[in-house]
């Protein structure tokens, strides 16, 4: 049966109009299905979509067994409501869900006329929003331009029986999606020598900016490092300024050079130091200070003289010295006053 646009917004189909072209198993069991049942509710286009936006997951005919899928009843639902050309457009091209695409190209694949397929299909080749065929744990992926292809290749899906297309309309439909492939893969080419050409632009263009780079970087360490020793040469300056500086001698340096540390002499004064500069005029010193300190020695301590220096006339020794007369004396003394 073929049905003619003559408004110019009605869809040209072909097939049986009762069953949509479903295979026979699938048609009985969706008429049976209790969930194609309560649709009956739902009268309008949008709330179709509705629905199926809300409770189609996958494109599988079938649930378990030969029960019908959700995705097929809405189809069929679909069917029921004899859809034009711009509901038809409005499934196709819906911005919401993927599910509601994969529905709207399934309804062509089944009522369209098969020398229109071509016309609808053409768009979509390349179009890669995901679906998936099938549910379960391990669901079969695949997109909408494969989806499409599917249906121009191949007179099943999933396991159920495609409208059958004429042969010379087929054969059109397989040069027609070559063709398409072909110019697909020129236009690839084309623009893959494009980006060749983009691609060495864009290494010329990241070679300056990483040699502009590496200048700048040059320049920054330059100031970098004049910049502390500037600094350096500050801290000293201003360190000269407002500390005093110990103030060094001849005798001290060689002091620090030898190592060498002061000592007490037996008056507990500290012995001068020996430096090569001036080793004489500290020994001259030295022999100063002995001197003074035993001449006064001697003015603090009485002299006494033995007798051999009385009668020696004073040129005798010094009152330190005692002759052995005076020690035998003592000893006498000592030894009667014990004995008494």
């Amino acid at each position: 049966m073929s049905t003619t646009g003559a408004q110019g917004n009605k869809l040209e189909t072909w097939g049986n109009e009762s069953t949509m072209n479903l295979n026979a198993i699938i048609y009985q069991n969706i008429l049976a299905s209790p969930y194609f049942k309560s649709l009956y509710e739902k009268k309008t286009f949008h709330e179709i979509v509705d629905e199926i936006y809300n409770e189609v997951y996958n494109l599988s005919p079938f649930l378990k067994g030969t029960n019908p899928s959700t995705a097929y009843c809405c189809l069929y639902k679909l069917w029921t409501l004899r859809l034009t050309i711009k509901q038809i457009e409005n499934l196709v091209d819906h911005p919401d869900s993927p599910y509601i695409r994969a529905v709207g190209f399934l309804y062509l694949r089944y009522v369209c006329v098969p020398a229109q397929l071509w016309d609808w299909f053409q768009y979509y080749l390349e179009d890669e929003e995901e679906i998936d065929l099938t549910g379960g744990p391990k669901p079969q992926k695949s997109t909408i331009g494969k989806l499409i292809r599917m249906l121009i290749l191949e007179q099943k899906f999933q396991g159920t029986m495609l409208p059958r297309i004429p042969v010379p309309i087929a054969r059109d439909l397989v040069q027609k999606l070559e063709d398409h492939d072909r110019e697909i893969r020129e236009n690839a080419s084309d623009s893959k020598g494009d980006s060749y050409g983009s691609d060495d632009r864009r290494d010329r263009d990241r070679d300056r900016s990483r040699e502009r780079e590496r200048e700048r970087d040059r320049d920054r360490d330059r100031d970098r490092h004049r910049d502390r020793d500037r600094d350096r040469d500050h801290r000293s300056r201003s360190s000269g300024r407002h500390h005093r500086t110990r103030s060094t001698s001849p005798d001290r340096d060689s002091r620090r050079e030898s190592g060498v540390r002061r000592k007490r002499n037996e008056f507990g004064e500290y012995e001068p130091y020996k430096s090569s500069t001036s080793s004489s005029a500290s020994t001259s010193h030295r022999h100063d200070n002995e001197s003074r300190h035993s001449s006064r020695r001697r003015s603090r301590s009485p002299r006494r003289s033995s007798p051999a220096a009385a009668t020696a006339g004073g040129s005798g020794r010094s009152s330190r010295y005692r002759s052995p007369e005076r020690y035998s004396d003592r000893r006498r003394r000592s030894y009667s006053k014990d004995r008494y």
